[in-house]
């Protein structure tokens, strides 16, 4: 999304030329997979652990700052039905549900209470991807090891990664999600429930596969009562920490001075239709 421009050249054409620069908001989160059958993410208390742990300002700095990304602990994306800002993973949790600050103290004894310290862990990312800095899942190794893992980073192309690879994978720092439809049905089953298509397996909780699929059935006449429910769903899923997600992404496009009339849609993108040259 904001990936193609680096941030030097951002910086300075937002000086030089502001107006040929649009940030728009997208229904995207990043995130790390978790495979919560294997050890130790079976263990709930190390998935929290690692989301108190993980420095989500150092994450936006490695994306290129604040213009380039915003923190987020939760898996709904912001603007879609549903999402109410939420992070318990936070030193001093705040009524505003906004991240501030990795909160080490509690991760450490987290990974006490849990017994699993000193265990291997293999950290997977892509070494290719435009939209995901490798130095992401870096990051995640050396937050694993400073809290007494054996941590091991695995860095390879995304072609070269296979859906059989991913299935044995404890974690996985590659993952970026954009909603093709404006609403949590559109991701959020496949990448949590029992029999997704996105979720290698990594999550299955019979309760909320029936909690989605009733609120996928409100949303036909009680729209009110869907969105409370996807809320609640959030809100799960953030605490039983079934991911760890790091930001949230804006669309920045780089435009022609000869293009007037730009117009952007989060679901459809620039609206080449509404534009023309001049």
């Amino acid at each position: 999304m904001a990936g193609l421009i680096p941030a030097a050249q951002y910086r300075q054409l937002s000086l030089q030329a502001p107006a040929q620069l649009h940030s728009s908001p997208v229904f995207s989160v990043d995130f790390a997979a978790i495979n919560t059958h294997l050890a130790p993410f079976n263990d709930r208390r190390v998935r929290q652990a690692l989301n108190y742990a993980i420095n989500r300002r150092t994450i936006v700095q490695l994306y290129g700052g604040p213009s380039f990304a915003s923190p987020t602990c939760q898996p709904i994306a912001p603007g879609l039905p549903g999402y109410r800002r939420f992070c318990p993973y936070t030193l001093h949790p705040h009524p505003s549900g906004a991240w501030s600050a990795p909160n080490l103290a509690r991760a450490r004894q987290l990974i006490r209470e849990s017994g699993t310290r000193g265990e291997r862990i293999d950290v997977w990312g892509d070494s290719d991807n435009p939209f995901s800095p490798p130095a992401v899942p870096a990051h995640f190794a050396k937050v694993l090891r400073s809290l007494g893992y054996r941590a091991h980073l695995h860095l390879a192309p995304g072609a070269t990664i296979t859906e059989s690879m991913r299935r044995h994978f404890q974690l996985s720092v590659d993952g970026a999600w954009v909603a093709d439809y404006p609403d949590p049905a559109a991701y959020l089953p496949q990448f949590f429930s029992c029999g997704g298509g996105d979720s290698n397996g990594y999550y299955c909780s019979p309760r909320l596969d029936r909690e989605m699929h009733q609120a996928e059935v409100l949303e036909l006449n009680q729209p009110a009562k869907a969105n409370a429910l996807w809320t609640t769903i959030d809100h799960q899923l953030t605490d039983n920490a079934a991911w760890v997600p790091t930001v949230d992404e804006p669309q920045i496009d780089l435009v022609s001075k000869r293009l007037h009339n730009y117009e952007y849609n989060p679901v459809w993108g620039f609206l080449a239709d509404q534009a023309w040259l001049g």
